[in-house]
């Protein structure tokens, strides 16, 4: 090889790994980005797993045959310890049918998402006074 042909070629290797570098380093962002997302989705699921849970049991209190206000008062107190400033509230809506609807706090993130705007159905959106804080289930019931 020639002299004036060394000269060209002087360089571009370091080009190449720079480049190399500069787009793994964007894929580990990426990466990262990806596992920060997962996990507060799963936080999302897990609280909305547990209201799920705490709607459940306020219906099978109520559902109890001659079942005192006792046990709901029970289960209405343990929401707040469930999922973060829990909320139980139970209404008629007619007949023998109720809903038993449990908010709660979301998190920044799913309070500004899809995730917690999946959740504002009627019942929902009246037992929150803040829509955009408080993410809400809702669970019809027969008594």
């Amino acid at each position: 090889m020639s002299r004036a042909a060394e000269r060209g070629v002087r360089g571009s290797t370091l080009l190449e790994v720079a480049i190399a570098l500069g787009v793994m380093a964007m894929c580990g962002l990426g990466l990262m980005s990806t596992q920060l997302g997962l996990t507060r989705h799963a936080q999302f699921a897990a609280a909305r797993g547990r209201a799920a849970f705490a709607a459940d049991a306020i219906a099978e209190s109520a559902r109890v045959a001659g079942a005192t206000g006792a046990p709901i008062d029970r289960w209405k107190a343990l929401t707040a310890s469930v999922v973060p400033e829990g909320r139980l509230t139970t209404s008629s809506a007619g007949g023998e049918a109720s809903i038993a609807s449990v908010s709660w706090a979301a998190t920044p993130f799913a309070a500004a998402s899809a995730l917690a705007a999946a959740s504002r159905v009627a019942p929902c959106v009246d037992a929150t006074a803040d829509a955009t804080a408080r993410a809400c289930i809702a669970l019809a019931f027969l008594r």
